[in-house]
């Protein structure tokens, strides 16, 4: 055996690892060292250089002082943003804000997702019978009529459509905030979109929403005590190791050919890669010369 067939496949197979650990990985790790930021998919996932939502922000408040309000820095700021202009539009009690992740990201518990800094639990607004605006007490279901009943203070509540809504027309129309789900039970939408028709909202405003608002199935319980709100992977996220799961979405143009692209390369080229990388060097040179690599690369990879 020549020299350069003894280092060929040991080089071969340590170039296909690191194909293999780059594809797989969600952590950053020495072959894959340009991964930061959201990586990997909500539900399987970690986050690095995040930003924590201020519980003294404009317009919005934590529902419990922990340290589950880390983010990606984007999307904390459309939140931001949101809760400020849902407060100057109709001033009244905070945006109450539940869970986005952990500071590294990664498995957070009564969470099947939260892993990346790309989700947060925002709680319904809410008023009292006679239609004032009141602090949210929690996590409080409504039924269908839009009335919930507040355990603490011993009284039903009713669902705020009016802030709530502002609050999903600043989200869809932010283009930094790329809403890629707002997860909410039926009742829910159903009192939001034909809110949203009464006011006349604009056309492209209504479309984006009722895209976007889904009741998730089982395991997952309905939504109807909060929204869960999931941005999607930008451009740069992307190519920083987050990984698409959800529709494109027609407003966000850029991540749509970038996300279309990903994923056309990856259904071209994968194979073809891993067997170029299995194959000996010397082989696949003797291959491109003309010089007796035919025979191995017809009969397979060797052993």
């Amino acid at each position: 055996m020549t020299a350069s067939h003894s280092i060929s496949h040991p080089i071969a197979l340590l170039a296909l690892l690191a194909l293999t650990s780059i594809a797989c990985t969600r952590t950053p790790s020495p072959l894959a060292p340009g991964m930061s930021g959201s990586i990997g998919m909500p539900h399987r996932g970690v986050l690095t250089n995040p930003t924590e939502l201020p519980k003294d922000a404009a317009g919005i408040r934590w529902l419990r002082p922990n340290d589950r309000h880390w983010a990606a820095p984007r999307f904390v700021a459309a939140l931001e943003r949101a809760g400020l202009a849902v407060s100057l539009e109709r001033p009244g009690p905070p945006l109450v804000v539940g869970d986005l992740s952990a500071r590294t990201g990664g498995e957070l518990s009564q969470h099947m997702s939260h892993r990346t800094g790309h989700d947060v639990d925002l709680l319904l607004f809410v008023t009292t019978l006679s239609g004032a605006p009141v602090p949210s007490p929690g996590f409080v279901r409504f039924d269908s009529d839009g009335l919930a009943w507040d355990e603490t203070h011993q009284r039903f509540l009713r669902f705020d459509v009016a802030r709530t809504w502002l609050l999903v027309k600043a989200l869809v129309e932010d283009s930094e905030a790329r809403i890629e789900w707002i997860f909410s039970s039926k009742p829910i939408q159903g009192m939001l979109i034909e809110w949203a028709h009464a006011r006349g909202e604009p056309t492209e405003t209504l479309l984006r929403a009722e895209h976007v608002l889904l009741q998730p199935g089982p395991p997952a319980e309905a939504h109807d005590d909060h929204l869960h709100v999931r941005t999607g992977c930008d451009v740069d996220e992307m190519a920083r190791g987050c990984e698409p799961t959800g529709p494109a979405r027609p407003w966000i143009h850029d991540a749509n050919r970038a996300q279309a692209r990903l994923r056309e390369m990856v259904r071209e080229d994968d194979a073809s890669i891993a067997m170029d990388l299995m194959t000996p060097i010397d082989e696949r040179e003797a291959a491109d010369d003309g010089h007796g690599g035919g025979g191995a690369r017809s009969n397979g990879m060797k052993p």
